[in-house]
């Protein structure tokens, strides 16, 4: 089985099938218009099943990556070597996109409040505004420098754990995977923002830096609320691949 980075172990097989691909683009082993691997060649260098080289195809497929020409295979596309930063088709936590891009994240957590519900928020959740719902805030730094920060919103009765419980300075994805639950999908609206003020204070961030506004629900393999995220990013952090398609066999 070809060797993969030792960092990457805790991901699935297929995320670091598609992570050991990746890495060969990058290094011009893969180049442009390259044929990858069929699925059963695949199978036999990494030592895993069909079902987990389709899933890893799937995920270099969302990233804009590879594309599938219909007898032929895959093949790399144009500008696969250029690492894309935390691709928005690819639903991964804050801590592994950081990580991918070579920080080492520290969660500082800022504070937690309970409150109402947002309108977007209750109809996610299947609540009423006048329940509860429960805001944890915090920041993602590494080497002093903050890279990230967060609000999840959380309803109270879908935590994995009493909230007194979460470890809220680790990774709430890895709580929810543990108990079955894992990041499956997600929609998000994109727009540009400056850093609150308090922020601005508290962390020594120029005011005018561009940063990158995230804002939408995650839900799990059954389609059932994880929860919702206001994430904002340093826009020099995270940069994104919009990968625009034409059917081949369309006029």
């Amino acid at each position: 089985m070809t060797a993969v980075q030792p960092r990457l172990e805790r991901r699935s097989m297929a995320q670091q099938v598609r992570d050991d691909l990746r890495g060969k683009m990058r290094n011009g082993k893969l180049s442009a218009g390259s044929r990858l691997p069929s699925e059963p060649e695949s199978c036999d260098i990494y030592g895993v099943s069909r079902a987990t080289v389709r899933e890893a195809y799937r995920l270099l497929e969302q990233e804009g990556l590879v594309e599938v020409r219909r007898g032929s295979g895959r093949f790399v596309l144009p500008g696969a070597g250029v690492l894309v930063q935390g691709s928005v088709n690819l639903v991964q936590s804050t801590t592994a996109i950081l990580s991918d891009l070579g920080y080492e994240p520290q969660i500082q957590l800022i504070g937690t409040t309970e409150r109402n519900p947002l309108p977007e928020e209750a109809a996610v959740f299947g609540l009423s505004g006048k329940d509860t719902v429960l805001e944890v805030e915090r920041a993602y730094v590494s080497h002093g420098e903050l890279l990230t920060h967060a609000i999840n919103v959380f309803d109270l009765g879908r935590l994995p754990k009493p909230a007194e419980e979460m470890e809220w300075t680790s990774s709430v994805a890895e709580a929810f995977a543990a108990v079955g639950r894992g990041i499956s999908a997600g929609f998000t609206d994109i727009s540009a923002t400056l850093l609150p003020e308090r922020l601005v204070e508290r962390y020594a961030v120029p005011p005018d830096t561009a940063w990158l506004r995230f804002n939408g629900p995650l839900f799990d393999q059954q389609r059932r609320p994880l929860w919702w995220s206001y994430e904002t990013w340093r826009s020099d952090v995270r940069v994104l691949r919009v990968v625009n398609r034409r059917d081949p066999d369309t006029v």
